[in-house]
């Protein structure tokens, strides 16, 4: 399963986002600002609010599926 990114709030870059029980919301996956040291980001497993489309195959996204409007009664 692909996870959708977004920036990380404190260190601004894109970071994988976790699901989580509100709708709407993701968790910022755990991640280092510098990669030789042992100390995680500050924005690391802080909610943000996910933005829509999603990545591959959300709606809207290029190659994705798009929605068809037909009319209900003809």
């Amino acid at each position: 399963m692909r996870l959708p990114r977004v920036p990380c709030p404190v260190c601004g870059r894109p970071i994988a986002v976790a699901p989580v029980e509100a709708i709407g919301l993701g968790a910022v996956v755990d991640h280092k600002q510098e990669s030789r040291r042992l100390v995680l980001c500050p924005g690391s497993m802080r909610r943000v609010p996910l933005s829509w489309p999603q990545g591959p195959g959300g709606q809207g996204a290029p190659g994705g599926p798009t929605a068809v409007q037909q009319a209900l009664f003809e």
